[in-house]
């Protein structure tokens, strides 16, 4: 009995130690998936052929929208890219009319760069649009797991936000 006691003691006495080499180890592996998740996003922006899919939107004035249900995205391969966002916010007065009611444009992009920030594990992708009668500027902050924003800048409407992830382009028939 005495045994078992002091056996008992040892077990509890010595399970805190254990437990701190778990959490150890536990960070570590953290801090390992974070890094290769990270390289993984970093090699496939630098390859130059990935998407942008967003899940919802918010206008400058604060109004929110689920868009998971309509079919959106930003495609970039090489220094062409295919844009296809719906729009909710304000044209400017100085604007013609626009009757596709998103944004929509598939050409050449303009002053493409991608700044990575290694410390968060960020890359800063931005680029910009010309359709004629209007010009986009597209900010887009991907962490390192994929999850990205993208603020548009316009040069006819209110800024606007997406927010989703970027990934590998996954062709659909049809497209």
């Amino acid at each position: 009995m005495k045994n078992a006691c002091i056996i008992l003691i040892a077990i509890m006495l010595g399970s805190p130690v254990l437990r701190g080499q778990e959490k150890s180890d536990k960070s570590l592996k953290k801090e390992e998936n974070a890094t290769r998740a990270y390289e993984a996003t970093r090699a496939l922006i630098e390859s130059g052929e990935y998407e942008f899919i967003a899940d919802r939107l918010i206008s400058s004035t604060g109004y929110t929208n689920s868009i998971v249900t309509t079919p959106n995205s930003i495609r970039i391969r090489g220094e062409s890219v295919e844009v296809y966002l719906p729009y909710f916010g304000e044209a400017r007065a100085n604007t013609p009319y626009m009757t596709d009611g998103g944004i929509k444009y598939k050409g050449e992009m303009e002053d493409y760069s991608v700044a990575y920030k290694d410390d968060k594990r960020r890359a800063i992708v931005k680029f910009s649009i010309d359709k004629g009668i209007e010009e986009h500027n597209f900010i887009m902050t991907i962490n390192r797991e994929g999850y990205s924003r993208v603020t548009v800048i316009s040069s006819g409407r209110t800024s606007i936000s997406y927010y989703g992830i970027t990934n590998a382009i996954k062709e659909v028939s049809g497209n």
